[in-house]
């Protein structure tokens, strides 16, 4: 065979390879991962239905987030929705269907008793599962394909025994609860706890399963009997479902019965004041029929970081309305999900990637579940406490109980919280603490009182804005709202100028404008205009966005004696479009036409503080100093239609010169005009980098842009040089050589933007 041949028959052969393996690749990245969702949809509870509805919105907004960046390797998500009713045997149904379909994982069940029920099946059959609401414990104890992305109820009833008795300081309760096995269980651990801390049980109902109404009417005809003989029944405790507590909670406030209440988790949603919403009574007096009521929640939003407060606006713009920790715990169900596929697809093995193409649906089922159980750390809306796999060997991750109460229809912190201590070792004065009552065990848990301080802030001005030292002059309104004694006005403000600070200059508050006693509230407002700093970036200058902050955390106390959280109360509506919508109103940005804002956000996070400065008490724990901080955060994006009209006219001058130049006679063109026409450029690129500050050592997006033009006006000036060469001394060349050069200097620009355009726009 000759070397002809051989060549031919080698690139077919390469060709039929590289048609195979590129098919094989687009039918990876076409075939989508089927991922099943159990939602109590057309429940005949309304409550159960509008939760079944949250849930899903939840986990369809993370799926659509990950489809929207390319899905995972190529590969789309595809989220199959199915409809259990809220009902056990229909659970069962919708089990059996989703174990013969093509679905890797399934998202749900929404109660306990479809979770528990499904669950059977799924173990049996071998696929994982993982729910965002079901907290019983045999969920998960017994059934390691399925787990949870909240708390289980393992501790929930010692901790409601532990709050009201030593936080609210309640000697007696009265118990309502369901016959179902949360009820149930959750009841007797409320009782057994409450009495080993001295307490007395004062009462106890029992909603049955099929006589809900008369149950209902019996408890508030007891209540009312109660009232009347100036008997206290003390905190009346519901361990039931959300519906038997709305329906409940309507019927013990239009009898006028003031007495105070404390749920579980299934209270803890704000669909439960949204229930309420167009009742006569909520429109005259918002917050009628919830004001008071307290309960428990994985995740209440004025107390979580950046990302909860980033999920709530993206929830709310996108459906238009407030989520609740239903939304919160499938999001994360379904982010979870995702997380072990592609922590799977980057193992070496391929495995699972392998078992999806061969459409290997049991295998592609248990690595999964393998990837779940094995899953590191990742960072959920629902906060959890830090260990290392998200989930513990019975499926659970490490979330805290966090206590929220109603107000004027929304579900917002305590003033008191119980944090989890993770680690004894580290606090400093424990067994001081611990007999004072700032610690407080709980089963073989130890939690730490934390006064809760809400915070709101109210631009008046931005202006001033200095590229060069990266500062800006804000003017704003800031107020406090809290119980006690906490001095949470004591502040330090983290990104106070730079250049004050390092004159020595300390910033303090004034006197407040406004102070009032409002009950057992403190409430105080203070006017404040200053300058701040953030660290600018401009790798993208002058398409770059800039963050606008205000950061501040108390003088002296760390985050275990105090935390700041955004009152969304006193702020009323913290999404983007409606504070721009009254900021804009305000002429906040007038001073900053230049800038256009992008997004508004408010909330808390740690600042920690890695020096001891020399406290005994941290040195002797071996721990860090951590802060809560409290973030008001703008960002804004540069006016680039703007800026160009003031500073890139020119730049599109010179090109356009430095184009026209080709199409002169050659004999015309010298290579001192297109000289001075690069020095000019030059000149020009320093004025425009000057207005950046002096320590940015790096090249902006601006540099690049410049670049381009230094490359075309070199081509000219080589095109020059060599057209003056003996080589090209005839007419004909010099011709053909500026023919190619009006030809190359386009393309090249052309490339070269786009290439721009791909990378910065």
């Amino acid at each position: 065979m000759s070397k002809k041949n051989i060549v031919i028959w080698l690139s077919l052969a390469l060709l039929t390879l590289s048609v195979i393996i590129g098919w094989n690749v687009f039918n990876f990245s076409q075939e989508k991962i089927a991922i099943a969702i159990v939602a109590p949809l057309t429940s005949e509870d309304q409550t159960t239905a509008a939760a079944g509805e949250s849930l899903l919105k939840g986990a369809q907004l993370y799926i659509d987030e990950i489809n929207e960046n390319g899905g995972i390797e190529g590969k789309k998500l595809e989220l199959r929705v199915y409809d259990d009713k809220g009902e056990v045997d229909e659970a069962i149904e919708v089990a059996k269907d989703i174990v013969s379909s093509s679905a890797l994982a399934v998202i749900g069940h929404f109660s306990i008793p479809t979770s528990v029920a499904a669950g059977k099946i799924y173990q049996a059959y071998g696929i994982p599962a993982i729910t965002g609401s079901a907290t019983a414990d045999e969920v998960t104890k017994w059934n390691n394909w399925y787990f949870r992305t909240i708390f289980s109820n393992k501790l929930q009833g010692t901790f409601i025994a532990n709050y009201i008795n030593k936080i609210l300081e309640y000697p007696r309760i009265s118990l309502v609860y369901s016959s179902d096995i949360y009820g149930v269980k959750l009841t007797e651990d409320i009782e057994v706890a409450f009495e080993e801390l001295g307490g007395e049980i004062f009462r106890k109902w029992e909603i049955q399963e099929n006589s809900y109404n008369l149950t209902k009417d019996k408890i508030v005809e007891d209540l009312v009997a109660l009232k009347e003989e100036g008997e206290d029944p003390g905190m009346i405790v519901m361990a039931t479902d959300s519906e038997d507590s709305s329906s409940l909670l309507a019927k013990i406030r239009l009898h006028e019965l003031e007495f105070p209440i404390f749920g579980g988790n299934s209270l803890g949603e704000v669909s439960l004041a949204h229930k309420f919403a167009n009742s006569p009574q909520e429109q005259n007096e918002p917050g009628f029929f919830t004001n008071g009521v307290y309960a428990l929640a994985p995740i209440i939003y004025d107390i979580s970081g950046e990302r909860g407060q980033q999920f709530r606006n993206r929830f709310e713009e996108r459906y238009g309305y407030i989520p609740g920790w239903f939304a919160a715990g499938y999001y994360d169900a379904a982010h979870a999900v995702v997380a072990a596929i592609e922590q799977s697809f980057s193992d070496e093995k391929q495995l699972l990637r392998d078992a999806i193409a061969q459409q290997d649906f049991r295998e592609s089922r248990y690595l999964i579940k393998e990837a779940l159980a094995k899953l590191k750390s990742i960072e959920t809306t629902i906060e959890a406490q830090a260990q290392e796999t998200q989930f513990n060997s019975q499926g659970d991750p490490l979330v805290p109980y966090h206590v929220g109460v109603f107000d004027r229809g929304k579900f917002i912190s305590a003033f008191t919280q119980l944090e989890l201590i993770s680690d004894v070792e580290k606090v400093s004065d424990f067994n001081e603490q611990l007999e004072s009552g700032q610690i407080i065990q709980v089963g073989n848990q130890y939690l730490e009182k934390t006064d809760i301080v809400y915070v709101g802030i109210d631009i008046n001005e931005v202006s001033k804005i200095d590229e060069k030292t990266s500062s800006y002059l804000l003017d704003f309104y800031l107020w406090f709202r809290y119980q006690g004694d906490v001095n949470a006005e004591n502040i330090e403000f983290t990104n106070y100028s730079t250049e004050r600070l390092d004159s020595g200059e300390k910033f303090t508050l004034d006197e407040p404008i406004i102070e009032e006693q409002q009950g057992e509230l403190n409430y105080k407002v203070y006017r404040i205009k200053a300058d701040f700093n953030e660290l600018f970036d401009f790798r993208n200058y002058p398409l770059d966005s800039q963050t606008l902050a205000v950061r501040f955390r108390h003088a002296n106390l760390t985050r275990d004696k105090l935390i700041y959280v955004v009152d969304y109360v006193g702020i009323k509506d913290t999404t983007t479009k409606a504070i721009l919508e009254k900021w804009a109103r305000g002429k906040v940005f007038d001073k900053i036409t230049d800038w256009n804002v992008e997004k508004i956000s408010f909330y808390p996070d740690i600042m920690i503080n890695t020096s001891t400065l020399g406290d005994r008490r941290f040195i002797d724990a071996d721990s860090e100093m951590q802060y809560s901080r409290f973030n008001a955060v703008i960002e804004i994006e540069r006016d680039f239609i703007s800026f160009s009209d003031k500073n890139l006219l020119p730049l599109f001058f010179f090109v356009v010169v430095a184009y026209l130049i080709l199409f002169l006679p050659f004999e015309d063109i010298s290579i001192e005009a297109v000289s001075g026409l690069l020095l000019a450029v030059v000149f020009y690129h320093l004025s425009l980098i000057d207005a950046l500050p002096e320590g940015v050592g790096y090249v902006v997006a601006l540099d690049y842009a410049f670049y381009i033009v230094y490359t075309l006006l070199a081509l000219e000036l080589l095109i020059l040089t060599i057209g003056r060469s003996n080589r090209f001394h005839e007419q004909k060349q010099s011709i053909a050589l500026m023919k190619f050069s009006r030809i190359a200097f386009p393309i090249i620009l052309l490339v070269s933007s786009l290439l721009f355009y791909w990378k910065y726009v």
